[in-house]
């Protein structure tokens, strides 16, 4: 079987995630049994006194190694505004005034001059022309009073919002963080199934208490 640890199997979980150190070891304490890191495996070493007590507890993973990446550039500017409403009707016009008073009456032209009358006895003269028109003209009534305005329409409604403008868009992810914890497996078998610890230097996973 290769070897996939070449540097030893402590320096390869220096750096992964917390919840991945388990099945690692696991995948070492394979290799480490299987041969070839470290040479072959020794003969088992007697068992432990029934009712040890239990290795230490490992330092729990730091949950505070990542940095939140910097903020998204701010969206565009808000949609333009939108258009004015429509102007309302125009008022009605005022009602026509009243007729102004008739001017006064022109004088009279002079009477046209009298025929004259035949030489003899009894004829009647021809009638004279007709006199000349009267110098006097009739006056132009008062023009009336303007009415008055008519009231102004009401306004328009107002126009319809613009639309919104698009979100912006979101900022990168920051770097992923780096963990400096070294797991360090108990020296003796911690009695719970599925845990690794060092028998003798050999990374063994636990079958429950007393192995």
């Amino acid at each position: 079987m290769a070897n996939d640890f070449p540097l030893g199997p402590i320096p390869e979980i220096r750096n992964i995630d917390a919840n991945q150190i388990s099945p690692v070891l696991g995948q070492l304490v394979a290799a480490v049994n299987a041969g070839g890191i470290g040479g072959p495996t020794g003969s088992t070493g007697p068992a432990g006194a029934i009712g040890g007590t239990l290795g230490y507890t490992g330092v729990a993973a730091s949950t505070s190694n990542t940095v939140t990446g910097p903020a998204g550039p701010p969206g565009p500017p808000a949609g333009p505004q939108g258009v004015t409403g429509i102007t309302g009707a125009q008022g009605f016009s005022g009602g026509i005034g009243p007729n102004g008073q008739a001017g006064p009456t022109g004088p009279q032209g002079p009477t046209g001059i009298t025929g004259v009358f035949a030489l003899t006895g009894g004829a009647v003269s021809p009638t004279g022309p007709t006199g000349p028109a009267g110098t006097g003209s009739q006056n132009t009534g008062y023009t009336g009073v303007k009415g008055p305005t008519g009231p102004t329409g009401g306004t328009g409604p107002v126009g319809p919002q613009g639309p919104l403008g698009p979100t912006g868009v979101t900022g990168n992810t920051g770097p992923t963080g780096t963990s400096f914890f070294v797991f360090r497996p108990p020296t003796t078998s911690p009695g719970v199934t599925g845990q690794v610890w060092s028998n003798a230097g050999v990374l063994t996973v636990s079958l429950g208490p007393g192995t």
